[in-house]
């Protein structure tokens, strides 16, 4: 089995995809535990084979990830079940959440968990679990529960000699514990564990991504003020950027541009993070797959265009704003405990360009609020600093408390770089 030179049109390929999809939402449990198992040992190869290109397609050949998924699939329902066929439909699961549907993912990812059971398949533990539990578990249930699946699939892949997944699900579970406010401490000294394996097994490739994020928690962390922001970095961005356009690896970038951008936000550094987005979102226009963090990306994104609309006249911020607005309207009907606060927030932010009030406040409150009860400790520092910084706007006297809310947040997250930055740039 090969992939095509050049690659079907995403479209074509996105339609097929579609195709299966709709075939399996009419399988129930039983019935495709009870569908004939492939004996034709050149298909299972196959299966093996294209397998394992999956994974160096999702990081280095987007153009290729969907053609991959769906012969895999063709494969399955036309010579029977195999091993790998767990994968495959995992790998589906996960692919429908970029397309939004998030039913079909749930019930495919509900049959790769059900034939992983039925094969006993412990090698394709690790990938199976990667791509549902940093899939549609994340987005459907609390993602702060996905951890510990994930960080199994570490465990496992080690067990079983798959260093490849195992550095993948470790690099995996520590994107997702800084998405949801995990203690930065205790993430750190993970990332460093998992830092030093990756170099050890010679994981170059998934060693960058995790190096990137080690870096912005570092920062979070300790309090160097001569310790420059990510994006600011400009020899090693131009190295990365050099390696990562050479070799085509328009996944690399995306993510340093991501939490470059992340970084700078929250260091204030608003123009720094906003041309951080704009470079991103004009290389994800040649992906298949795109990181949005359940919401995070968005959240992000719609802070940092509000921000920079804040001090320009270009209509282009606002704009992005309202766009990334719209996208987390819709994520909140897929998981509300993520996205609920974040939203409030964003339109808290929005509403304070052009009034102020205490209905105003009020929804920055719920925001504070709603993101305590969502246990995201990071975005209630956020959004305490943002109420702060609209009643110091508007000559409130108000404002000390939220500052002072968002420094204790803001350390209980681990975050004492950032409280020493919040001290430095107050006015209290």
């Amino acid at each position: 089995v090969e992939s095509p030179p050049p690659p079907l049109p995403k479209d074509v390929v996105k339609r097929e995809i579609m195709e299966v999809k709709v075939k399996l939402e009419k399988t129930t449990d039983a019935e495709f535990l009870n569908y004939r198992e492939m004996t034709d040992t050149k298909m299972i190869a196959a299966m093996k084979f294209l397998r394992l290109l999956n994974f160096y397609a999702f990081f280095s050949k987007q153009e290729h990830l969907f053609f991959i998924i769906n012969q895999m699939m063709n494969l399955t329902l036309t010579y029977g079940l195999c091993r790998e066929s767990c994968t495959a439909l995992a790998n589906l699961s996960f692919i429908l959440c970029e397309f939004g549907d998030f039913k079909a993912s749930e019930h495919i990812g509900q049959l790769a968990m059900v034939l992983l059971k039925k094969f006993k398949a412990q090698e394709c533990l690790p990938q199976v679990y990667l791509a549902i539990f940093s899939g549609v578990q994340s987005w459907t249930k609390i993602p702060r529960r996905c951890l510990e699946p994930i960080l199994h699939g570490y465990e496992v892949a080690m067990q079983t000699g798959d260093v490849h997944h195992a550095m993948t699900c470790a690099y995996t579970y520590g994107m997702s514990s800084f998405v949801v406010g995990q203690s930065l401490a205790s993430l750190e000294r993970e990332l460093n564990a998992f830092g030093k394996q990756m170099d050890e097994y010679k994981q170059a490739m998934v060693s960058q991504y995790s190096g990137v994020l080690r870096q912005v928690v570092a920062n979070l962390v300790h309090s160097k003020h001569d310790l420059p922001l990510l994006a600011s970095q400009t020899a090693e961005q131009n190295d990365l950027l050099a390696e990562g356009l050479k070799n085509k690896e328009t996944l690399l970038l995306t993510h340093f541009y991501l939490f470059a951008g992340i970084e700078a936000y929250i260091f204030g550094e608003y123009k720094l993070a906003a041309d951080m987005v704009e470079k991103r979102q004009a290389a994800e226009k040649h992906m298949s797959y795109r990181f949005k963090l359940n919401g995070a990306t968005a959240f992000y994104d719609g802070l940092i265009f509000l921000a920079v609309a804040r001090i320009s006249r270009d209509f282009k911020w606002s704009f992005g704003a309202s766009n990334a607005i719209s996208r987390l309207e819709k994520h909140v009907q897929v998981g509300k405990f993520n996205c609920e606060h974040k939203l409030l927030l964003l339109q808290a932010e929005s509403e304070s360009m052009i009034d102020y009030n205490d209905d105003i406040l009020e929804k920055y409150e719920l925001a504070i609020n709603t993101a305590a009860k969502n246990e995201y400790i990071n975005e209630q520092a956020i959004a305490s600093e943002r109420a702060a910084d609209f009643l110091l706007r508007n000559g409130d006297s108000r404002a000390s408390h939220y500052y002072g809310k968002a420094h204790s947040l803001y350390l209980h997250w681990g975050a004492q770089g950032k409280t020493d930055h919040l001290c430095k740039n107050i006015p209290f």
